[in-house]
Order: structure tokens, then C-alpha cells, then sequence
């Protein structure tokens, strides 16, 4: 998304998504790490950026199989459940979202997740 915010060319987005298409996991999804396993912040981020930037269409097979994994892991009430790896420093509030403790990032894959699905609403 950097790069195309600042206007690099498509060969150069190009060649930045090939290798991020590559680490596409079994399961559809991306993790945010090599180590991690695939979460919907991984691959809802991915997704968008990649659809966002013109590197995949909604309709390409790797899109729709990020959309299979993310549907796959949505909870009943609509919201995707990301585990945090942050270190607890910042006092702990309750915004309203699910989740305590890991509510901020949940509630950014959840944002994701929505914008990586609206491409392929008809």
C-alpha cells in the first residue's frame, strides 16, 4: 500500500506482490509473521492492499480463497477474533468491542475483513 500511495510504478507494485502472493497459506489465509499461523489481520490486510494497489481482482483465485479462509473464521456476531501480540503497557479499558484484552486488533481485522469482502458483493 506505501508503495502505491506513493505513486511507484505497476511493475514495481508488481514485483513487491508476487512474493507476497507466494507466501499464501493452504488454508487461503496470510499471517502477519513467518511464524505465525494464518489470522483474518494477515490476510484481510493482504487482500485489500493487493485489490486496492490492482494486483488482483476479486474474482482472481487467490483473492477467493483469502475470502473463503476469512468467511471461514468469522464469528457469529459478524466480528473476526485476532489474537495480540502486543505487550500489555497501555492500561486496559473496555472499548464495547468483543475480545478484552486483544479488542484493538480484532476490531482492526474486523475493519479489514470488511473492505477485503466488499469487492466481491455484487
Amino acid at each position: 500500500m506505501g508503495l502505491w500511495l506513493t505513486g511507484s510504478s505497476n511493475s514495481e507494485l508488481r514485483s513487491h506482490a508476487e512474493p507476497l502472493l507466494s507466501h499464501q497459506r493452504a488454508d487461503g489465509g496470510w499471517a502477519q509473521t513467518p511464524r505465525l499461523e494464518s489470522d483474518a489481520y494477515g490476510t484481510a490486510f493482504t487482500l485489500y492492499s493487493l485489490w486496492k494497489t490492482g494486483m488482483l481482482k476479486a474474482t482472481d483465485k487467490s483473492y477467493q480463497k483469502g475470502v473463503s479462509c476469512l468467511l471461514s473464521t468469522q464469528y457469529p456476531d459478524g466480528s473476526w477474533y485476532v489474537r495480540s501480540r502486543d505487550p500489555k503497557l497501555q492500561p486496559y479499558f473496555q472499548s464495547g468491542f468483543p475480545y478484552a484484552h486483544e479488542q484493538w486488533i480484532s476490531a482492526s481485522a474486523t475493519a479489514y475483513a470488511v473492505m477485503a469482502l466488499a469487492p466481491t458483493v455484487h
